[in-house]
């Protein structure tokens, strides 16, 4: 897994995004660690079809952050359907790791001067 670094763009950019987004308010060095349920999206008390709602919501928000707002193109083999449906999968895990998040985002997405 790839280490949580201001070297590495999927880093830098999931946490700028999730921190404009609200989802995190922790500076850069200690938000690779927060787990899923740091997050301010993550309900403990949402059912799993719930979860995965909002997840998907999420996943769809920074998929168009990635693209739209940073000029992200998908690596070679992913599509926008198989880069949210990796990120849902991250997100609905409770026990996952920002860093972990950032291995799928860096595997998914080709991002500007990579």
């Amino acid at each position: 897994m790839a280490q949580w670094s201001r070297n590495n763009r999927a880093c830098t950019t999931l946490w700028t995004t999730l921190y404009t987004m609200q989802q995190l308010t922790t500076n850069f060095e200690d938000s690779g660690a927060l787990t899923m349920n740091d997050l301010t999206f993550f309900n403990a008390l949402s059912g799993p079809d719930l979860r995965n709602q909002e997840s998907k919501i999420i996943a769809d928000q920074l998929d168009n952050v990635f693209r739209i707002g940073r000029g992200a193109k998908y690596e070679q083999g992913i599509d926008r359907s198989k880069a949210i449906s990796n990120m849902i999968e991250i997100l609905c895990d409770e026990e996952k790791q920002v860093n972990e998040l950032a291995f799928t985002v860096d595997e998914a997405y080709l991002f500007w001067g990579e």
